[in-house]
């Protein structure tokens, strides 16, 4: 084996960050470790430009690295390379969490950090060594078994690695902006929706100022910008104070930005040698406004954090990139569009609001997945710009709608004329491309929600052995509907007789029993959160099965179980044909009659008559 070419995979579509390339590290890394033991790599980065493929058709092995919204582009390379009989190695974010989809592929996975790990793999293979012993591997063996090998422990000391050589990558001098370089790995923060600690520990791992500085006066001689990959670049803010005056005091001349936490508005100093140092902007990841959302999502910061820390940033005449992620468990609609509003306020310079991704790996993917709440696994949409799973507050199709709609609001005409105004050209060419980005989004979006709604009735009807349709059949043009209040307190019982008439059906309350007339749906919700009354509920609807089996038996019976107030609304409100239009407006004029307060409803029975 002696060609090894590198290819990450090109992201699935346009946003923000597309305005620039950020190139990962990984690939460029491993490329010049196997440079430096004789082998001859290259590395095809296809958000820089696109490779051309006949300069890999002497490939000994091809290693495709992918995150998880480019694991489909991945796969595809891989079959390409695969029909071509050159063997091909998959790495990175996703194949590490899912490397038995990965095998369906691709030869290898290596899993985890993999400097050591892909040159063993290499050393076995041409030695005709087996690989059990290759720590970090997956593989198939001889009887087309999976193995996975134990997983490898992380790095000990960075600086062990080489200083990546940027002129193996295909085209680099002619079409690269931006120059990555890492000065850590690690995070010792618990956010549940990142990868970043399972795939690279909780604890921090740092690279000698010295050494850093080596890597930046390389990158120095490069054109352009650099950015700092570190998850947290200000993570101990003493070394990085340290690192900021060892770059003054040598002259280092770059314009750079780094990802940095709320934490650094409470050390001037720190701001100060950073904008002494070249800091061009600073990527924060706020996530969120409203306080129960930062509490569920671990970041240990709250909005008082937030405010101070871009006052003070822009106190240093640092530009900000702000990261919001909505779209948790308490999040609703009315968040989504205060967090609009809340951006524009504070004059952050340019914004990404992403909807919540549960990324494999992470503990909020295992959460939703365990739940049934992820609508697919297409990963290609696995981006934070889709809606991939059944939030709790909203539809799939708001979270989706009002995420551009909040994009749409910052990347307005009058911030751009406001940016051209003042001459500041940088931004007001990004706010066009945002606001291009967000045209060319909303005009994928009628098929995507299209797709999306399909999945959400098709699963509906799964869980519910297609009663819609049985509903159909047999009320025909019915709209009576009795909803038994038995187990439900005065504002439970108002809430829904509400909900069900905005849906334009006539209902019959019944307070005392359950009841079912031909071609009448009858309707029960039961208040999960309050135990002795769920229990009263379901004695209720014992006694009555007893008391009126035979009847029953020419009825269709069925619990529907949600996750919230709303979604049993959603799920009512499928169960009668109603769009998502309809279901919210009724919903809020539900929720108003009873004072805005919500309750937790969890379970509906719903019966019809044969």
């Amino acid at each position: 084996m002696k060609n090894i070419y590198f290819i990450e995979a090109k992201s699935p579509g346009s946003h923000i960050f597309s305005f620039t390339a950020l190139p990962r590290l990984g690939s460029i890394l491993l490329a010049t470790i196997l440079k430096n033991r004789g082998y001859n790599t290259k590395v095809f980065i296809e958000d820089l430009v696109a490779p051309d493929w006949k300069e890999m058709d002497d490939a000994d092995m091809i290693c495709i690295s992918a995150i998880s919204s480019t694991a489909t582009r991945a796969f595809q390379i891989a079959e390409r390379f695969n029909k071509l009989g050159i063997p091909v190695a998959l790495g990175g974010v996703h194949s590490t969490f899912i490397p038995e989809e990965s095998l369906l592929y691709a030869d290898y996975v290596v899993r985890g950090e993999g400097e050591d790990t892909l040159v063993e793999l290499l050393d076995h293979l041409k030695a005709g060594k087996p690989l059990n012993s290759i720590k970090g591997l997956s593989f198939k063996n001889s009887r087309n078994e999976i193995v996975h090998n134990p997983p490898r422990e992380l790095l000990k000391d960075l600086n062990e690695a080489p200083i990546p050589d940027f002129s193996l990558v295909y085209k680099w001098s002619e079409k690269a902006k931006v120059t990555p370089v890492a000065t850590s790995r690690g995070c010792p923060f618990a956010c549940k929706f990142c990868s970043v600690i399972p795939m690279f520990g909780r604890q921090y791992r740092f690279k000698s100022i010295e050494r850093v500085i080596e890597e930046l006066r390389a990158a120095s001689s490069h054109k352009g910008h650099v950015f700092f990959i570190d998850d947290n670049f200000a993570a101990n803010k003493k070394r990085t104070r340290t690192l900021l005056q060892a770059i003054i005091d040598n002259r280092i001349k770059i314009e750079w930005s780094a990802q940095v936490r709320t934490d650094i508005a409470k050390d001037r100093e720190l701001l100060r040698l950073m904008k002494k140092a070249g800091c061009f902007a600073v990527y924060i990841g706020f996530e969120s406004i409203n306080p129960a959302t930062l509490s569920l999502y671990n970041k240990g910061q709250g909005i008082e954090d937030i405010e101070n820390s871009i006052r003070a940033v822009k106190r240093h005449s640092i530009r900000i990139h702000g990261m919001f992620v909505l779209g948790s468990d308490t999040d609703d609609i009315k968040t989504i569009r205060n967090t609009a509003t809340f951006a524009k306020k504070l004059d952050i310079d340019s914004v990404q609001f992403m909807m919540l991704t549960p990324l494999p790996g992470t503990p909020v993917f295992e959460e939703l997945k365990n739940s049934g709440r992820l609508i697919h696994t297409d990963w290609s949409k696995y981006d934070a710009h889709h809606a991939v799973f059944e939030p709790k507050q909203m539809t799939a199709f708001e979270l989706h709608i009002e995420t551009l709609k909040a994009m749409g609001k910052f990347y307005s005409w009058p911030a751009i004329l406001r940016n051209l105004s003042q001459f500041d050209f940088f931004y007001a060419v990004v706010g066009l491309y945002g606001k291009r980005s967000i045209r060319k989004a909303l005009g994928e979006t009628k098929s995507y929600l299209e797709q999306l709604k399909d999945s959400i009735t098709a699963e509906f009807d799964r869980k519910t052995g297609m009663l819609r349709q049985f509903i159909q059949q047999r009320q025909g043009k019915s709209r009576n509907i009795i909803l038994n209040t038995a187990s439900l307190e005065k504002n439970e019982s108002t809430f829904f007789s509400i909900f069900l008439s905005a849906l334009d059906k006539e209902l019959i309350v019944n307070k005392e029993e359950f009841s079912l007339n031909k071609n009448t749906l009858s309707i029960t919700p039961l208040v999960e959160h309050i135990k002795n009354r769920q229990q009263q509920g379901m004695h209720i609807f014992s006694e009555f099965y007893e008391k009126h089996k035979d009847n029953l038996a020419s009825a269709k019976v069925i619990n529907i179980e949600s996750i919230s107030l709303f979604k049993t609304c959603e799920n009512i409100g499928l169960l009668l044909n109603a769009n998502a239009k309809k279901i919210r407006k009724a919903y809020e004029r539900a929720l108003k009659s009873i004072g805005g307060n919500d309750f937790e409803c969890n379970l509906v029975l719903v019966m019809v008559k044969k």
